[in-house]
């Protein structure tokens, strides 16, 4: 009976001050790690945000190619969005601005709206879409002649 008790008595666990020295070190972790995420939250928004914009630029020229129609993009800087032809608007998200460089020949509705035409051809009448929020800017490039939409990080001094 005592070798049982002396074996009982033996057997492995945790002693309160690993215990402690845990719950320290994960309190510790728990209030460091929030805010780094929350600064990444911003920078992965914008580039979401840029995508999705591709995404709407490119399928707006499919439709004009299937349509055999031209089909716009409007952009409106005052209401930080855009929409297709009188299609419904679509709001940017809260903290990401847009501005649109168009071509010399292309003249927005006014001040705070600019299009991008797709032709039934492919072409475009081209332009370039910049996206910023926070430090960061991402440039969206619509190639007048071919209507491919390339997308890249935007350097600061673009911005």
């Amino acid at each position: 009976m005592n070798e049982r008790i002396r074996h009982f008595r033996f057997q492995g666990g945790f002693t309160l001050l690993e215990i402690l020295v845990v719950l320290v070190i994960a309190t510790f972790l728990f209030t460091l790690i929030p805010p780094l995420f929350s600064g990444a939250l911003p920078g992965v928004r914008l580039k979401g945000t840029a995508r999705d914009l591709v995404v709407v630029l490119r399928d707006t020229r499919s439709q004009a190619i299937i349509s055999n129609s031209e089909q716009t993009l409007h952009l409106d800087r005052e209401k930080q969005g855009y929409r297709i032809g009188e299609g419904k608007h679509t709001a940017l998200p809260e903290g990401i601005s847009l501005r649109m460089q168009a071509h010399a020949d292309e003249t927005g509705l006014d001040a705070t709206q600019q299009s991008i035409r797709f032709f039934p051809d492919g072409s475009s009448s081209g332009g370039q879409i910049i996206l910023q929020g926070g430090n960061r800017s991402f440039l969206l490039d619509v190639d007048w002649l071919t209507g491919t939409i390339r997308i890249e990080e935007a350097s600061n001094h673009e911005s």
